[in-house]
């Protein structure tokens, strides 16, 4: 006949490996969600400098074309303002926000197909 004790303890022994297969895929799938916000953010900083430099060279050409700099820079900056007031008054749309969370939620918690 088969032991109380030894069935306990093969129990308490088959639990613990779940535990630490549950615990071993958690942390697997947080640092993969980690690195994926750090490539995004990586990205957003190289999207950042190349719009900086873009917008500098812009300006410097606007400036050139016009023969007054300061126009150039003017121009660039006022782009940039109606860009920002019609982001502002978009903000509310539920189309771009649900865009948005679609984006990032397929970014960051797409499951592996293996």
């Amino acid at each position: 006949m088969l032991n109380v004790s030894e069935i306990v303890q093969t129990i308490k022994q088959l639990i613990e490996v779940r535990i630490q297969l549950v615990k071993n895929q958690i942390e697997e799938q947080f640092s993969e969600i980690l690195s994926r916000i750090f490539i995004l953010i990586l990205m957003g900083l190289a999207s950042l400098m190349i719009l900086l430099f873009a917008s500098i060279s812009l300006a410097f050409y606007i400036g050139e074309q016009l023969y007054s700099p300061y126009m150039g820079f003017l121009y660039v900056s006022l782009f940039y303002l109606l860009l920002f007031v019609f982001l502002y008054l978009l903000r509310e749309s539920d189309g771009i926000l649900s865009s948005f969370r679609a984006f990032f939620r397929a970014f960051l918690f797409r499951n592996k197909k293996k």
